[in-house]
């Protein structure tokens, strides 16, 4: 629990002031009670009230949450105002009313807590709250157990709507299925849509001829059978306009196709009849979830299943994407190993893939020991740990969005939407016209979208936003920390996953990112001593400083062509 201090009283020139504002919807920002502006301007108007009166203070920063909700700590601003409070660069803290900071009385009491751990006051203009005596920090929480109350019953009375609807089979939300559109007038009802159920029919009929996703995908895309872009409902992003791996599963495992609504109560699944046609007969639905399931890979649980301790935080240094850990059969039985397997899963449709990541995949074996030595290492020299802070000190930046970045975004966006008119240009085809002419020009601009995300990555790496470091002694303790985690053999990933920010992979063998910043080393005493009494969320972004490993040898799991990724001399250097 954090200690507590006295609130810090106003110095010579008054308080640094901080206003939060929030909204939690777009409709709720078009309501004057509720706006951006509104709030501000009574925060304002306050304050200069305040300094009629005498000398208050002064607002140093406006935090500023667009449509998100008080119901947890989770939100940008939020975070970078807590940072702000524990650098004590913020003296009162003021909002229109308690609610805009949390409904959560949890939330609520740690966010307090912090506050008072770090000098800084709390006004509420609706509640006109004084939280200098025990009456008025008793009041604090009492409005706080209110609004908790309050938005407890409207997601009770919400869920329990949604629920009764799903029930009587009717559509609730989401995208709608693809072959099927919104009756308008008619909410809650669905009808079949021709041409995209014709697609439907066809991704079920292929899979049952042939047993194989990746075939079916490949068939599906170059006969002309492309689900629309389009979506109806709710979610933003369109879809791909080409099958692959991942959406042909999904497809042909929702019972939607069978007139069946899927829905949770009370952490239970359900089902019921739905109010629309159903597009795929019961059999051949339930031979296709037969066939999907003798196909799955089961990964048995048991000690002999490989740990891929890196998995989550290993990456590839040159388009950003994460490796997973994946298994291959080899002479000597399972060989583990780390590869780009989303980037696989999402050009598993297409005949060409477009792979330019060198290695592709590395072998797990090879990777972690160098890794785990290189951890060792620096939490065993207190030099390491002295190069590493004043590393981090000398990489501290204030938040910067280069031109060149501005420039990088705008070539994506534009790519992006090259490929859009393409795809649409698919869907229309005729299925008489052969498409292999729009599918190469399609995958010459998928190679200049990646080559342009991985320059982003590059720009962005060069411009973070870097945390505030943590000092050398608390950094120190923070290493000793892991050092005593460490000698428990089944402790490792912990203790990486603590460390470590990002290993990032390169041709010559691959960088190590750590944790350095204040909050970082926080959140990394708290996960080896245990649970923190309340969450107040976290950060984006994080000090990180590379080290180049040593000279351990790594190859390519690719039998037939191995690859050698020589690790440089060791050294440290900023990321």
């Amino acid at each position: 629990m954090a200690k507590k201090s006295e609130t810090q009283k106003p110095n010579k020139s008054g308080h640094r002031i901080a206003f939060y504002v929030r909204v939690s919807t777009e409709e709720q920002a078009e309501n004057p009670e509720g706006s951006i502006r509104n709030q501000e301007e009574r925060l304002k108007a306050a304050v200069q009230l305040k300094n009629m009166e005498g000398l208050f203070g002064e607002v140093v920063e406006t935090f500023i949450d667009r449509a998100k909700s008080g119901k947890d700590t989770n939100r940008s601003e939020l975070q970078r105002l807590l940072s702000a409070i524990r650098r004590r660069e913020v003296t009162l803290l003021m909002v229109t009313e308690l609610s805009r900071l949390s409904r959560s009385i949890k939330d609520f009491a740690g966010i307090w807590e912090l506050m008072q751990a770090n000098g800084c006051g709390f006004m509420s203009l609706r509640e006109n709250f004084d939280t200098t005596t025990a009456a008025g920090e008793m009041v604090l929480y009492t409005v706080a157990n209110i609004a908790q109350f309050e938005r407890r019953q409207i997601s009770e009375r919400v869920s329990a709507n949604l629920h009764a609807r799903a029930a009587r089979g009717l559509y609730n939300g989401g995208t709608v299925p693809m072959g099927y559109k919104l009756i308008p007038g008619k909410k809650g009802y669905l009808e079949i849509e021709p041409e995209q159920a014709e697609v439907v029919k066809k991704a079920f009929e292929k899979y049952l001829q042939t047993g194989s996703l990746v075939g079916t995908a490949k068939w599906l895309n170059a006969n002309g059978y492309q689900p629309k872009r389009e979506t109806q409902g709710g979610g933003d992003k369109p879809r791909t306009g080409l099958f692959n791996l991942v959406n042909l599963h999904d497809l042909l495992c929702r019972k939607a196709y069978i007139g069946v609504k899927v829905y949770k109560s009370k952490g239970e699944v359900k089902e019921a009849q739905a109010l629309w046609e159903p597009i795929i007969d019961k059999a051949s639905f339930f031979r296709a979830q037969t066939m999907l399931k003798e196909k799955r890979q089961r990964k048995p649980e048991s000690e002999r299943r490989y740990p891929y301790a890196l998995t989550g935080f290993i990456v590839c240094e040159k388009c950003g994407e994460r490796m997973a850990g994946k298994s291959a059969n080899g002479n000597g039985g399972k060989i583990p190993y780390y590869e780009h397997t989303w980037q696989l899963k999402r050009q598993s449709g297409l005949v060409k893939k477009c792979f330019d990541c060198s290695p592709f995949r590395i072998l797990a074996k090879k990777v972690e020991p160098a890794i785990w030595t290189e951890a060792i290492r620096v939490m065993a020299s207190p030099e390491l740990a002295k190069g590493l802070i004043e590393a981090a000190r000398q990489a501290y930046t204030k938040r910067t969005q280069t031109t060149e970045t501005r420039r990088v975004r705008e070539k994506i966006s534009a790519l992006k939407s090259q490929l859009e008119v393409m795809a649409e240009r698919l869907s229309q085809l005729p299925k008489t016209v052969s498409a292999e002419p729009i599918f190469r020009q399609m995958e010459k601009i998928e190679i200049l979208k990646n080559e342009e995300e991985k320059r982003l990555v590059r720009v962005q790496t060069e411009n973070f936003y870097a945390e505030k470091p943590a000092s050398l002694n608390t950094y120190q303790d923070f290493l000793a920390d892991l050092k005593r985690l460490a000698a428990d053999p089944t402790a490792k990933t912990k203790v990486l996953e603590t460390l470590i920010h990002k290993i990032r992979i390169t041709p010559e063998g691959f960088k190590l990112e750590f944790f350095a910043g204040e909050d970082s080393i926080e959140r990394g005493l708290a996960r080896v001593a245990g649970p923190r009494p309340s969450n107040l969320g976290h950060l984006s972004r994080h000090s990180k400083i590379g080290l180049v490993a040593g000279s351990t040898e790594l190859t390519n799991g690719d039998p037939g062509r191995t690859r050698s990724l020589r690790l440089l001399a060791s050294g440290s250097k900023a990321a």
